[in-house]
């Protein structure tokens, strides 16, 4: 078996610290949404400004209305610095305790990967996670620790549902693109003539999207030069699933968001990519291996069924593969 359970502390150790991380990130989240308020003085007069940086923007003279704004502005700052810290300062205590218990499980470079995107509001709705690294949600959502074999992986597949138009940052140095995003993560990421974005310890990053198939793709919010998504087939099958979002533990111990395909979605989706002829022997291995991999511990620990009723969304190439052994419960 390439799976074991989690035991009862374990359970509840993850537990609490989901628990805190669903008070921490919409805080965090909130406090680094709200603008700086600034008054600056000219010619005798007060203006209220917005300060990014060391640049402020001015809204308007003072005015009963702008006061009572910087005023509510302040107090819900202070009030989201206490609640942030405080729950910082826990999940601090936690994150020795889920290392302990061997709740760590996400990369690190991952998870970092993962938080930015968050930040920018990309994760979930424009980018899911795709490729080897959803099997740390899958662990999450069944209780379960898979095997090492199967979870080692040196890249990072990244699906942009190209139906959406994909927003990046700006910052008062411009637009910054997916590189820039990736950048803030490790400077040294770099990607040759615009795909596949590697860092000097050779972590890639996959940018996919699915295969257009004439339709026009929203790039102009891209920046120039930033990474190009590289199409492949079957990727749609896996956006229009319904979506997991998960509470995973990095391995540093502290509490990552992950967005996921459907688990039942993903194992069709797999086996299917494994007895695709363009696909490398060695991969199709490991495709088939997790295909066999997530059907088990879904036939084992859900209610779901692998049931064409059930998943109305499926393509007919998915639905065919119902019928094989590993998908019966």
């Amino acid at each position: 078996m390439s799976f074991v359970e989690m035991d009862n502390e374990q359970r509840r150790q993850l537990i609490d610290t989901q628990q805190a991380f669903s008070v921490w990130r919409p805080a965090k989240r909130e406090l680094e949404r709200l603008p700086s308020l600034v008054w600056k003085t000219s010619k005798g007069h007060r203006y209220l400004g917005v300060k990014r940086g060391v640049t402020v923007t001015l809204i308007g003279a003072e005015t009963p209305e702008l006061v009572k704004r910087k005023h509510d502005n302040d107090a819900r700052k202070k009030a989201l610095k206490a609640r942030v810290s405080g729950v910082t300062k826990r999940l601090d205590r936690m994150a020795g305790v889920n290392k302990a218990l061997g709740l760590g499980r996400l990369p690190r470079i991952v998870a970092r990967i993962l938080n930015e995107l968050d930040r920018e509001a990309l994760l979930g709705d424009h980018v899911i996670v795709a490729g080897t690294n959803v099997l740390y949600a899958y662990e999450v959502a069944f209780g379960v620790f898979i095997g090492g074999e199967l979870r080692e992986t040196r890249d990072a597949d990244l699906l942009w549902d190209a139906r959406r138009e994909l927003r990046f940052a700006t910052t008062e140095h411009g637009r910054e693109g997916l590189m820039g995003i990736l950048r803030r993560v490790d400077p040294s990421f770099t990607a040759e003539y615009g795909y596949n974005p590697t860092n000097n310890e050779g972590y890639i990053v996959d940018f996919l999207m699915p295969e257009l198939k004439g339709r026009v793709p929203l790039f102009e919010k891209f920046v120039s030069g930033d990474v190009e998504p590289v199409e492949m087939p079957g990727l749609i099958w896996l956006l229009d699933a319904p979506k997991l979002e998960q509470t995973v533990i990095a391995d540093d111990g502290w509490p990552v968001r992950i967005v996921v395909p459907e688990p039942r979605t993903f194992a069709l989706h797999k086996l299917w990519v494994s007895r695709q002829d363009s696909r490398k022997p060695l991969s199709r291995t490991k495709d088939a291996a997790h295909a066999a991999l997530v059907g088990q511990i879904i036939r084992t620990y859900s209610n779901s069924r692998f049931l064409a009723k059930d998943m109305p969304w499926l393509p007919q190439e998915l639905k065919s593969l119902l019928k094989e052994k590993m998908f019966k419960q």
